[in-house]
């Protein structure tokens, strides 16, 4: 069929006929046809539910790629990355950039592959940066040692077999390099080869549409399989091969005006299907990406800050928040220097080094990353019974109706607030965010985020993120018949988000007119305007600063849902999200310390698993990667440590699950002084 189109409607040069067989009208009449009642809206649902099963097609992984779904490794050096182990060539190789015997690649399979053959390429020249001892460990959430290789005797260039003739499959492989020769740091890997069986590709049968799988999506639950599989066919089959045939063309790395419409609105939500879409998108950003500048030092007293969150009104100008004493510290101090652009590749993971008054700490990551939550935090407290010390987002009017709604924990732009500069670098903030592993918790509503990527907005389901209410009661006023609108008077003016009257007509003494019932149609239609237009003004400025930091070609790419996941990582913290992300050293997985881990975060709530991330790592959301470590030996029933700066758990022995829960969340909820590196008494 790609060739019927080429052939159709692609120009011929020169000009080549070619004979076109007829076609089965009756599978044609079947792609072609639409389903009752069937909406943009379900195509959106659709691809939801065909994304849970594809997977996108990875260029960086080379002849792996047919069997492997994703590579991911520990750390590596700037010109010495992940893809050096895929691109056939035995003079490039990756290297390590960490903690000695933490060094890690781990092989995400596609499913249903089993592996015959999994080796890796060293080279006797790299001395000690070769490995001396590897394990491979394989799994999902569960990970076990399946095999130990202990390279020796290398001769120039050699491939060093891991695994061979496995027999089921694994959907994680993790390659942990323990040892390196001569008791070097760092490791050098100069490739990666995968033989395996099974492989499947992205292919959906009338099974897959069953009623089974539809219980996530009431919207696809009137349909029959045939009918969505008739309907992926024609989405998925054709028109994303097609579209990821020309989308370097259609969204080019170079459109970087905020002013251009995105050709690609009409059908962002199909977007997902894309296979080729992420790899544009990582292109975008690398060929963005600026060289970071010297680690700038910034000043911090989270004293001060703390008053004045606890009382924002003894503080008005807010000068004492962490966010404006960063915002100020990191202003160039001299006349030649440049402002932070933020456009730095995803490997610079630490932007400032935070100098914390009166506290003992020496910064090597932890405290710059404990200063992105505690702004995070002032911008849109998690705790909803504490005031807001900044004036640049108000809680939605969700959070202070009584009223069953996901989206009561969300914020919204003041209104009032026109303070330009900053929101700017709150959007500088969410890019640099995007472009690293970092993230800032900053809770917003899908209205705003779709606003923020300048997607299609509607009132009765994405303003309903904001008020609810307010929406089924504009609603209801259009349907209302005479009667019923007469027994409460009304007059033109509504209720704005952050409480204000807002008078849409009024009189000569400036009181708001009263509304008659012929003209509640037309007072509907423009308090949907209105409110749907609140926030604009800051909208625009917090875009404005995500533009100067990511280009838009990038944003045209992404859904809402992607731009909120990268910014802010995932809300729900999974037990199986959080094993993924565990590591361990000196310390094996059957542990009595591990399963009791394990046991007490099985226990935690979501707001625990939070609290958890962020002694260990000083974010509050995944992704992030954890360390977990032997603690005291001599330590029994203690509290556990931790070094954010090493993304380091140390657990000391305890008597039963029972009391390691208590004492972990004792820590994660208490202790919150970091790394006492200094005494403060005599820190200059």
């Amino acid at each position: 069929w790609e060739e019927v189109v080429e052939q159709k409607y692609s120009l011929q040069l020169p000009e080549h006929k070619v004979i076109i067989p007829e076609a089965d009208e009756r599978t044609v009449n079947q792609l072609k046809q639409v389903p009752p009642s069937w909406t943009l809206i379900q195509d959106e649902a659709l691809v939801k539910l065909m994304s849970l099963q594809m997977t996108a097609d990875n260029d960086t992984l080379g002849s792996i790629k047919n069997v492997v779904e994703s590579l991911d490794v520990s750390t590596s050096c700037d010109e010495d990355g992940a893809a050096n182990l895929t691109d056939n060539d035995p003079d490039t190789y990756w290297e390590s950039d960490g903690t000695q015997g933490q060094h890690w690649i781990q092989l995400r399979m596609k499913k249903g592959t089993i592996i015959k053959k999994l080796s890796i390429t060293l080279c006797s020249s790299d001395d000690n940066y070769l490995p001396s001892n590897i394990q491979v460990q394989v799994g999902d959430v569960d990970m076990k040692n399946l095999a130990t290789v202990n390279p020796d005797r290398i001769n120039g260039k050699q491939d060093v077999v891991l695994l061979s003739n496995l027999t089921e499959h694994y959907p994680i492989v993790k390659i942990r390099f323990k040892e390196c020769k001569s008791g070097g740091i760092d490791t050098r890997v100069r490739g990666i080869k995968v033989i395996a069986t099974g492989e499947k590709s992205n292919t959906y049968d009338k099974d897959f549409f069953s009623s089974d799988n539809l219980v996530r999506f009431p919207r696809l639950q009137a349909y029959s399989a045939d009918q969505l599989y008739n309907r992926s066919q024609y989405v998925f089959s054709r028109f994303i091969t097609l579209l990821d045939s020309i989308l370097q063309y259609i969204i080019p790395a170079w459109n970087t005006s905020a002013h251009n419409k995105n050709p690609l609105e009409g059908i962002r939500g199909l977007l997902p299907l894309s296979k080729r879409r992420m790899a544009l998108v990582d292109t975008c950003l690398k060929d963005s990406a600026h060289e970071p500048p010297e680690k700038p030092l910034v000043h911090i007293n989270r004293r001060l800050a703390m008053e004045h969150r606890c009382n924002p009104g003894n503080d008005p100008t807010c000068k004492h928040s962490i966010f404006n004493q960063l915002y100020d510290g990191l202003k160039p101090q001299e006349r030649n220097s440049k402002p932070l652009d933020y456009r730095w590749n995803y490997r610079h993971d630490q932007w400032w080094e935070c100098k914390f008054t009166l506290e003992g700490i020496i910064d090597q990551g932890g405290g710059f990353r404990d200063s992105l939550s505690d702004i995070a935090e002032e911008l849109c407290p998690s705790n909803p019974d504490c005031p807001v010390p900044l004036p640049y987002f108000i809680r939605a009017p969700n959070q202070e109706q009584d009223v069953t709604n996901v989206n009561t924990d969300v914020y919204v732009p003041n209104p009032l607030c026109l303070d330009k500069e900053k929101l700017i670098w709150i959007g500088q903030l969410m890019g640099a965010c995007f472009r690293s592993r970092e993230i800032c918790v900053i809770s917003l509503s899908m209205f705003i985020w779709k606003k923020i990527i300048n997607q299609t907005v509607t009132w009765t389901t994405d303003f309903s993120t904001v008020d609810s209410l307010g929406v089924v009661l504009i609603d209801q006023l259009e349907t209302f018949d005479s009667a019923t609108f007469n027994s409460v008077s009304r007059s033109w003016s509504y209720i704005s988000s952050n409480g204000t009257t807002v008078i849409l007509k009024m009189d000569n003494s400036g009181n708001p007119l009263p509304l008659k019932y012929d003209h509640r149609e037309e007072y509907c239609s423009k308090v949907r305007e209105c409110r749907m237009k609140e926030f604009d003004e800051q909208i625009n400025y917090i875009r404005n600063g995500l533009l100067q930091v990511i280009p838009k070609a990038v944003l045209d790419l992404l859904t809402w849902q992607e731009l909120e996941s990268k910014v802010c990582g995932d809300p729900v913290i999974s037990i199986e999200a959080l094993k993924k992300s565990t590591h361990y050293d000196e310390v094996e997985e059957n542990d009595d310390r591990i399963k009791f881990l394990w046991e007490a975060l099985k226990n935690f709530s979501n707001e625990d698993r939070s609290k958890y991330i962020k002694f260990v790592t000083g974010r509050r959301r995944l992704p992030a990667t954890i360390q977990v470590s032997s603690g005291k030996i001599d330590a029994v029933d203690s509290l556990p440590e931790s070094s954010t700066c090493a993304n380091m758990l140390y657990l000391p022995y305890y008597s039963s699950a029972k009391v390691a829960e208590e004492k972990i969340r004792y820590a994660a909820y208490n202790c919150v002084a970091i790394d006492t590196d200094l005494n403060p008494l005599f820190d200059e």
